[in-house]
């Protein structure tokens, strides 16, 4: 199982996890039964064009799921689509969240977890509008 997470930065496993899913600059693709990862820019960042027309994953990243602190409800119906699960982030680091993921205690994203309804911080939402 390939699992995606969203990164500013690539350390590894020890990487934290962006703030944002669609505004990510990289994703780390971490195979989870290797932990072997590789790094795949976010395509939807390349061009003007591409930000509503393109997916962020191709067949051949052959991601199962996503690992993300806050998402639009934009992205989750496009990685639904492609049948990608997405699990909400508990914790800032990949490898912590990957812990959790094994143990099945990291939670599906549910439609009232989108950023857009929780507009700031405070409401656990990432404090911006989309």
């Amino acid at each position: 199982m390939k699992i995606a997470f969203p990164v500013k930065e690539n350390k590894g496993l020890e990487s934290i996890i962006d703030e944002h899913f669609g505004t990510a600059e990289n994703f780390l693709i971490v195979d989870l039964e290797t932990r072997e990862f590789e790094l795949k820019e976010n395509q939807k960042l390349s061009t003007e064009e591409s930000k509503c027309k393109t997916g962020v994953f191709e067949k051949k990243d052959q991601v199962d799921a996503v690992v993300t602190k806050c998402m639009g409800d934009g992205s989750q119906r496009n990685l639904m689509s492609s049948n990608i699960k997405v699990y909400q982030a508990q914790k800032n680091i990949i490898l912590e969240n990957l812990e959790l993921l094994e143990k099945d205690e990291l939670k599906l994203f549910h439609m009232f977890d989108f950023c857009q309804i929780k507009k700031n911080k405070k409401e656990g939402g990432c404090g911006h509008h989309h």
